[in-house]
């Protein structure tokens, strides 16, 4: 997903490109996609491309490299798209040059052309294979930040809190729908416009005034409450529990030891 969404624009800004997947299905599908009309077989086009983008799983990142290295005759710049692991997982060599090369955005489903017309791209690898990223992510459709090394856990799951953990406390959210039943189409008539509204209010007056809640009113008795319902599904009770520790600071300051002892916060 991530390989075809930024293909579609190194395509669009005029570069060749061959495309390689060893699920033959997956890589028609991508040719089809990308409007490939000369995509040469795979020997073939590791020797011939200059720059290859390792658009795999994390853990088939090294194994793909290996596939590769045996037709690696010349200098190559190998790029991957992991936000968490650095480019150094691809060996040194004279002629190898390497990068990470991660887009901070989401990709669910496969999307061409995308829902974005611009995407930051965070690079971390060697100094000469970040000139040639500047050359092939045009500005026109990527805006380049670079990352050191040690950043990149602590920036994978910035990434992570984002958006897969948003998509798990909307799971969350149903499964309480489920106890109300409520049908599915509830879901978007009735709560997305509250979480989009959340959104835009902490964009609009950041996350001090973009607070509303019984935490931020001091009230006491109704997170009682919720904590008294929430006793039967020990996974709701934990997530409720463990982000109203987050926002405990934001409650009256008279309150606050009211509600770390409530809610368990050492």
């Amino acid at each position: 997903r991530v390989g075809l969404t930024v293909g579609y624009f190194i395509k669009k800004n005029r570069h060749f490109l061959s495309v390689y997947d060893k699920d033959s299905n997956a890589m028609a599908r991508a040719i089809h996609i990308l409007k490939i009309k000369d995509n040469p077989g795979y020997r073939n086009f590791i020797e011939q491309c200059n720059i290859l983008l390792f658009a795999t799983p994390d853990d088939e990142i090294l194994n793909a490299f290996k596939k590769a290295k045996k037709y690696i005759t010349h200098a190559k710049y190998l790029f991957h798209f992991s936000g968490l692991l650095p480019a150094e997982i691809f060996p040194k060599s004279r002629n190898i040059y390497r990068a990470s090369i991660h887009p901070f955005a989401a990709f669910p489903q496969i999307r061409i052309p995308p829902r974005r017309n611009k995407y930051i791209l965070f690079f971390q690898g060697d100094r000469k294979s970040l000139e040639i990223a500047q050359a092939v992510f045009s500005e026109k459709y990527f805006s380049i930040r670079t990352i050191n090394k040690k950043q990149k856990p602590l920036y994978h799951l910035l990434g992570t809190f984002s958006s897969n953990l948003l998509v798990a406390l909307s799971k969350a959210i149903k499964q309480i729908m489920t106890d109300l039943k409520w049908k599915e189409k509830d879901f978007d008539e009735i709560v997305c416009p509250m979480l989009m509204e959340t959104i835009n209010d902490i964009k609009e007056y950041g996350i001090d005034k973009g607070l509303s809640g019984p935490i931020v009113r001091g009230d006491l008795k109704t997170v009682g409450k919720h904590l008294k319902v929430l006793k039967s599904n020990a996974k709701l009770y934990d997530i409720y529990s463990a982000l109203s520790r987050i926002i405990i600071e934001y409650a009256p300051a008279r309150k606050q030891k009211a509600f770390k002892q409530i809610l368990h916060f050492n």
